[in-house]
C-alpha cells in the first residue's frame, strides 16, 4: 500500500540537501518532481490548494516540513529511485518544470548570494561567499559535483533522472510556463476531476531570463555549459550559450 510506505530507507547525503524530489499524491495518481528555482514554490502551492492538503507542521507550503507532515496517504515525498523501483511511477502521471541553466544559475546567485545575508552549510562548503561576483560563483559551482552541491545548483538532470532516464512523463519549461501549465491542468483534470487552475506565482525572481547569457563573458558561459552539459542535452538541445 502506497500510504504505508516506510521512510527508513532514506538518509541525508553528505551535501546536506534532501534527495526526495518526487511529491506523490497517491489517491489521485499524480506526482510532481520538484526542481528548485524552476517555479517549484508556485507548483507546490497550486497542488496543495487544489487537493486541499493540510499539514500538521507550522510551515509554509514551499518548505519540505509542510510536505513531511501531510496526512499519510495524501502525499509522500520519494527519491526518483524509490519512485521508479517501488512501482509508483507506472501508476502515476508525473510532471515537472525545468529552466534554462544560465537563467536558473543566475537567479540562484542573485537570491542566495546577493540578496541573502546567510548561506546554507552546503554553499559554504562549496566555497560560496555572500556578495561574491557571478563569475566567482560560477567557478565554485563548476568545481563542485552534484553529490556535494547545494540543491539549488544541482543539475536538473541529477534531480529528474533515474538510471539515465527522466522520471517525468511531461517536462514543462519555465520559458513557456503559461502554455505548459495549461497542458498540466488539463491532464490533471482529466485524470482526477480536479483542475488546479491558475498558478499563483510565489518567490518569482525573473521567471525566465535566458537572455542573460548575452551579457556574460565567454569563459563564464563555457563553465556553465560544461557544468550543465546534461541539462542542455536533455532539455535545451537547441540552445547555444
Amino acid at each position: 500500500m502506497i500510504g504505508g510506505l516506510t521512510r527508513r530507507w532514506w538518509r541525508r547525503p553528505a551535501s546536506g540537501h534532501n534527495p526526495r524530489h518526487v511529491i506523490l499524491l497517491p489517491r489521485h495518481g499524480i506526482a510532481y518532481v520538484r526542481v528548485p528555482k524552476a517555479a517549484n514554490s508556485s507548483v507546490k502551492a497550486a497542488l496543495a490548494l487544489a487537493f486541499e492538503l493540510r499539514s500538521k507542521a507550522d510551515a509554509p507550503v514551499s518548505q519540505d516540513r509542510f510536505w513531511n507532515h501531510v496526512a499519510q496517504g495524501e502525499a509522500l515525498r520519494l527519491t526518483p529511485g524509490r519512485f521508479v523501483s517501488g512501482g509508483y511511477a507506472t501508476r502515476c502521471w508525473t510532471f515537472t518544470f525545468v529552466r534554462h541553466p544560465v537563467a536558473r544559475l543566475y537567479s540562484c546567485w542573485n537570491n542566495k548570494v546577493i540578496e541573502n545575508t546567510a548561506l546554507s552549510p552546503a554553499f559554504e562548503r562549496m566555497g560560496v561567499r555572500t556578495g561574491m561576483s557571478f563569475a566567482d560563483f560560477v567557478r565554485a559551482v563548476g568545481d563542485t559535483p552534484d553529490d556535494r552541491a547545494d540543491i539549488h545548483v544541482c543539475s536538473q538532470a541529477a534531480i529528474l533522472e533515474f538510471r539515465g532516464k527522466p522520471v517525468a512523463d511531461f517536462v514543462g519549461r519555465l520559458e513557456s510556463i503559461q502554455a505548459d501549465w495549461a497542458r498540466i491542468n488539463q491532464e490533471i483534470e482529466t485524470r482526477t476531476g480536479i483542475a488546479p487552475g491558475r498558478m499563483r506565482r510565489k518567490n518569482v525572481r525573473g521567471m525566465t531570463m535566458p537572455d542573460v547569457a548575452e551579457s556574460l563573458p565567454d569563459d563564464v558561459l563555457a563553465r556553465i555549459r560544461r557544468r550543465y552539459a546534461r541539462d542542455f542535452a536533455l532539455f535545451y538541445p537547441q540552445d547555444g550559450v
